[in-house]
């Protein structure tokens, strides 16, 4: 496990990427993750930030030892212990499968849904009615985690791994 600083924009703290961290550290670790709003640039990028993070994008964590990683799965993942991962390669994978599941499936409809809410993105009348004509594949997905949820009480394994840390976070 590594300590370290996970940088953010002051209005994501809430939201799925640093949470999904906040979350996973707690459960990997008795250290505390530290979250630090970065100053937001108006039209430039900070240099200071970009040369740690060239894609310049957030969340992006920077660990104690100088390792630098961005995006919420990665960071997720890279501070996580071997049981949150998977323990095994089999579940290891399916832990992957999950964090892709709801990267790829239940993102989309839900940023759609919900930033404009939270006022990240504007409201987009087209995009809110392609929304509601994904309504029944949100559907079919709620009921695809219901039927797999039937059989345990986690997305893989007998204990919580980054799969149900990442889905819990993404459907919020």
């Amino acid at each position: 496990m590594a300590a370290g600083t996970l940088y953010t924009y002051p209005k994501n703290e809430g939201l799925q990427g640093p949470q999904c961290c906040s979350v996973q550290w707690e459960d990997s670790g008795p250290r505390a993750l530290r979250t630090t709003p970065f100053p937001l640039w108006p039209n430039q990028p900070i240099p200071e930030f970009l040369h740690k993070f060239p894609a310049g994008k957030f969340p992006a964590f920077e660990g104690d030892d100088g390792f630098c990683v961005f995006e919420s799965n990665a960071i997720a993942y890279y501070v996580s212990n071997e049981e949150l991962r998977g323990g095994t390669p089999e579940a290891a994978g399916q832990v992957v499968q999950w964090v892709s599941f709801a990267d790829s499936d239940i993102v989309p409809p839900a940023s759609t849904w919900v930033f404009p809410t939270l006022g990240i993105m504007h409201h987009n009348k087209q995009a809110t009615e392609n929304a509601r004509i994904l309504c029944e594949e949100v559907k079919q997905i709620l009921g695809l985690l219901d039927a797999h949820l039937k059989t345990g009480i986690f997305l893989v394994g007998k204990r919580v791994t980054l799969a149900d840390i990442t889905v819990v976070c993404t459907l919020l």
